[in-house]
Protein backbone atom coordinates (compact mmCIF):
# COMPACT_ATOMS: atom_id res chain seq x y z
CA UNK A 1 0.00 0.00 0.00
CA UNK A 2 1.21 3.52 -0.74
CA UNK A 3 0.77 6.26 1.83
CA UNK A 4 2.10 9.81 1.57
CA UNK A 5 2.45 12.51 4.21
CA UNK A 6 3.88 16.00 3.97
CA UNK A 7 4.68 16.68 7.61
CA UNK A 8 6.74 19.85 7.29
CA UNK A 9 8.44 22.49 5.17
CA UNK A 10 11.48 24.70 5.53
CA UNK A 11 13.21 27.60 3.83
CA UNK A 12 16.31 27.04 1.68
CA UNK A 13 18.67 29.68 0.31
CA UNK A 14 19.29 29.31 -3.40
CA UNK A 15 22.41 30.08 -5.44
CA UNK A 16 21.54 33.75 -6.01
CA UNK A 17 20.63 34.47 -2.38
CA UNK A 18 16.89 33.98 -2.95
CA UNK A 19 14.97 31.91 -0.42
CA UNK A 20 12.45 29.29 -1.42
CA UNK A 21 10.30 26.75 0.41
CA UNK A 22 10.95 23.02 0.30
CA UNK A 23 8.31 20.49 1.42
CA UNK A 24 9.35 17.28 3.16
CA UNK A 25 7.49 14.26 1.75
CA UNK A 26 7.32 10.90 3.53
CA UNK A 27 6.41 8.05 1.17
CA UNK A 28 5.45 4.71 2.73
CA UNK A 29 5.45 1.71 0.37
CA UNK A 30 5.00 -1.79 1.75
CA UNK A 31 6.03 -0.61 5.20
CA UNK A 32 9.21 1.14 4.05
CA UNK A 33 9.60 4.90 4.41
CA UNK A 34 11.39 7.13 1.93
CA UNK A 35 11.84 10.85 2.57
CA UNK A 36 11.96 13.35 -0.29
CA UNK A 37 12.09 17.10 -0.60
CA UNK A 38 10.22 18.91 -3.37
CA UNK A 39 9.61 22.54 -4.19
CA UNK A 40 6.16 23.87 -4.96
CA UNK A 41 7.17 24.18 -8.63
CA UNK A 42 7.67 20.37 -8.80
CA UNK A 43 4.14 19.85 -7.43
CA UNK A 44 2.80 22.36 -9.96
CA UNK A 45 4.59 20.56 -12.79
CA UNK A 46 2.92 17.31 -11.66
CA UNK A 47 -0.43 19.10 -11.58
CA UNK A 48 0.04 20.33 -15.16
CA UNK A 49 0.79 16.76 -16.27
CA UNK A 50 -2.29 15.33 -14.54
CA UNK A 51 -4.91 18.08 -14.82
CA UNK A 52 -6.46 16.23 -17.77
CA UNK A 53 -7.56 13.40 -15.47
CA UNK A 54 -11.27 13.06 -14.94
CA UNK A 55 -12.16 14.10 -11.37
CA UNK A 56 -8.70 15.57 -10.85
CA UNK A 57 -8.38 16.88 -7.29
CA UNK A 58 -8.17 20.59 -6.52
CA UNK A 59 -4.66 22.03 -6.52
CA UNK A 60 -3.53 24.80 -4.11
CA UNK A 61 -3.14 28.17 -5.85
CA UNK A 62 0.23 29.10 -7.30
CA UNK A 63 0.20 32.79 -6.46
CA UNK A 64 0.57 33.52 -2.78
CA UNK A 65 1.24 37.11 -1.79
CA UNK A 66 2.89 36.57 1.55
CA UNK A 67 4.82 33.52 2.61
CA UNK A 68 4.23 33.66 6.34
CA UNK A 69 4.08 30.33 8.23
CA UNK A 70 0.24 30.24 8.33
CA UNK A 71 -0.04 30.60 4.56
CA UNK A 72 2.71 28.02 3.99
CA UNK A 73 0.96 25.62 6.39
CA UNK A 74 -2.25 25.96 4.35
CA UNK A 75 -0.26 25.25 1.19
CA UNK A 76 1.36 22.19 2.84
CA UNK A 77 -2.06 20.80 3.79
CA UNK A 78 -3.38 21.50 0.29
CA UNK A 79 -0.44 19.71 -1.35
CA UNK A 80 -0.81 16.73 1.01
CA UNK A 81 -4.54 16.47 0.21
CA UNK A 82 -3.80 16.75 -3.52
CA UNK A 83 -1.29 13.86 -3.44
CA UNK A 84 -3.57 11.71 -1.26
CA UNK A 85 -6.48 12.23 -3.65
CA UNK A 86 -4.29 11.27 -6.61
CA UNK A 87 -3.35 8.04 -4.82
CA UNK A 88 -7.04 7.09 -4.78
CA UNK A 89 -7.11 7.01 -8.60
CA UNK A 90 -7.26 3.56 -10.13
CA UNK A 91 -4.72 2.98 -11.58
CA UNK A 92 -2.29 5.28 -9.80
CA UNK A 93 -0.89 7.67 -12.44
CA UNK A 94 2.61 6.84 -13.64
CA UNK A 95 3.61 10.50 -13.31
CA UNK A 96 2.74 10.40 -9.59
CA UNK A 97 4.84 7.27 -9.06
CA UNK A 98 7.77 9.01 -10.78
CA UNK A 99 7.25 12.18 -8.71
CA UNK A 100 7.34 10.11 -5.51
CA UNK A 101 10.41 8.17 -6.75
CA UNK A 102 8.58 4.85 -6.46
CA UNK A 103 10.04 2.16 -8.66
CA UNK A 104 8.79 -1.39 -9.12
CA UNK A 105 5.10 -0.51 -9.34
CA UNK A 106 3.49 -0.21 -12.71
CA UNK A 107 0.57 2.18 -13.18
CA UNK A 108 -1.73 -0.77 -13.89
CA UNK A 109 -0.89 -2.46 -10.62
CA UNK A 110 -3.10 -1.99 -7.65
CA UNK A 111 -2.16 0.18 -4.71
CA UNK A 112 -1.78 -2.93 -2.56
CA UNK A 113 0.69 -4.71 -4.84
CA UNK A 114 4.32 -5.25 -3.90
CA UNK A 115 7.55 -5.11 -5.79
CA UNK A 116 8.27 -8.57 -7.21
CA UNK A 117 11.50 -8.91 -5.21
CA UNK A 118 9.71 -7.98 -1.99
CA UNK A 119 6.89 -10.46 -2.60
CA UNK A 120 9.37 -13.37 -2.86
CA UNK A 121 10.93 -12.52 0.47
CA UNK A 122 8.43 -13.48 3.16
CA UNK A 123 9.46 -12.67 6.67
CA UNK A 124 7.49 -14.48 9.33
CA UNK A 125 8.32 -15.41 12.87
CA UNK A 126 6.13 -17.74 14.91
CA UNK A 127 4.47 -16.08 17.85
CA UNK A 128 3.47 -19.16 19.86
CA UNK A 129 4.50 -22.76 19.40
CA UNK A 130 2.93 -25.81 20.96
CA UNK A 131 2.53 -29.46 20.19
CA UNK A 132 0.21 -30.36 17.32
CA UNK A 133 -1.07 -33.23 19.50
CA UNK A 134 -2.08 -30.88 22.31
CA UNK A 135 -5.68 -32.07 22.46
CA UNK A 136 -4.98 -35.72 21.75
CA UNK A 137 -2.31 -36.44 24.31
CA UNK A 138 -1.60 -34.87 27.64
CA UNK A 139 2.11 -34.19 27.34
CA UNK A 140 3.28 -33.70 30.93
CA UNK A 141 6.91 -33.37 29.80
CA UNK A 142 6.28 -30.13 27.88
CA UNK A 143 8.18 -27.16 29.24
CA UNK A 144 5.92 -24.57 27.58
CA UNK A 145 3.11 -23.12 29.69
CA UNK A 146 -0.40 -24.07 28.70
CA UNK A 147 -1.63 -20.48 28.88
CA UNK A 148 -2.94 -20.37 25.31
CA UNK A 149 -5.23 -23.37 25.67
CA UNK A 150 -6.35 -22.18 29.14
CA UNK A 151 -7.27 -18.81 27.67
CA UNK A 152 -9.18 -20.43 24.80
CA UNK A 153 -11.11 -22.69 27.15
CA UNK A 154 -11.99 -19.71 29.35
CA UNK A 155 -13.09 -17.66 26.35
CA UNK A 156 -15.21 -20.36 24.70
CA UNK A 157 -16.63 -22.09 27.75
CA UNK A 158 -16.65 -19.24 30.29
CA UNK A 159 -14.93 -21.50 32.74
CA UNK A 160 -12.25 -20.61 35.21
CA UNK A 161 -11.32 -24.26 35.63
CA UNK A 162 -7.78 -25.28 34.76
CA UNK A 163 -7.43 -28.05 32.19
Amino acid sequence: MISVLIPSFHQVQGNHGKHFTVFLIEVYVSGKCTKLERRYRAFHSLYKQLKHLQNAPEFPPKKVRNLNPKVLEQRRKGLENYIQELLKCKPVPKQLLNFLSISGLSPASSVNSFNMEESREIIHQPVVMFSSKLYIEDDQSSTLPNIVSKGLFMAFYSSDEEN
